[in-house]
């Protein structure tokens, strides 16, 4: 009976084959990002990688991302010098893709983890952040400078918006804005100050004060003091819509 092959067929195919895998690599390695600025702006970056080669680079490396897709997914571009785990297409060392950033001595968690993952935190270079607190059911969201914050505090049921430095704005100029609450109090350390265009109503259902320290004064080109006839404003009804959920859930 004839052999299927002979051992020297063999042997040259078990050359070649040492051949063609004797380039690749396919264990995750560890590198370093050296560029960020992808000129075609997909969002790539170049890496080093000292196991294998010592000063040069990779060519541009796209990043795993969650929900990329078009004009959507989250968008974190790892800085100069982050070390990031790099995999490799089909144990190709020419399309390398980086599937992940790690922490390390040197660069270490935005937050310490004290066991149970009470926390889970986003925070940019200049400090901003986003806390989810489980630990003491709140939401924060702060800015890097420490000029303000937005707290929800589900145990309290509330929400809190603080200028801690500066001001705080609404502005609605091309619409209207409303206000809706079971009680509401308007408080100003020094001087508050209320100013309508055309008209300006105030009205309550049952009594209603003004008081001076000091002094009071009602001007106006035309007043009418009508204790028995004044009708009070319309009170501001709030008509949330409900979203619509394109996939249905």
């Amino acid at each position: 009976m004839r052999p299927l092959y002979d051992l020297s067929s063999v042997f040259a195919d078990q050359l070649r084959t040492a051949e063609l895998e004797g380039s690749r690599i396919y264990e995750p390695v560890i590198g370093l990002v050296t560029d960020n600025k992808d000129p075609s702006k997909l969002g790539r970056v170049k890496v080093k990688i000292p196991v294998l080669l010592d000063q040069e680079t990779t060519w541009w490396c796209p990043i795993v991302m969650l929900g990329a897709g078009k004009n959507r997914g989250w968008f974190f571009i790892p800085e100069i010098d982050d070390e990031v785990l790099v995999l490799f297409e089909h144990g190709d060392i020419d399309r390398p893709v980086v599937v992940g950033a790690l922490w390390n001595g040197k660069d270490k968690p935005p937050d310490e983890n004290p066991g149970g993952v009470p926390r889970r935190v986003i925070k940019s270079r200049q400090g901003s952040r986003i806390v989810l607190d489980d630990e003491n059911g709140s939401i924060i969201i702060e800015d890097g400078t420490g000029a303000g914050r937005i707290t929800f505090e589900a145990d309290g049921n509330k929400m809190t918006i603080e200028a801690l430095k500066g001001d705080v704005c609404f502005q609605s100029p091309a619409g209207d804005m409303q206000i809706c609450a079971n009680e509401a109090e308007l408080t100003a350390g020094q001087k508050l100050e209320i100013h309508a265009g055309s008209n300006l109503q105030l009205g309550t259902d049952a009594k209603a004060e003004l008081k001076g320290g000091s002094s009071m004064t009602l001007s106006g080109s035309k007043a009418n003091a009508n204790c028995g006839n004044a009708q009070m404003p319309q009170a501001p009804q709030p008509s949330p819509q409900d979203v619509a959920d394109p996939y249905g859930s």
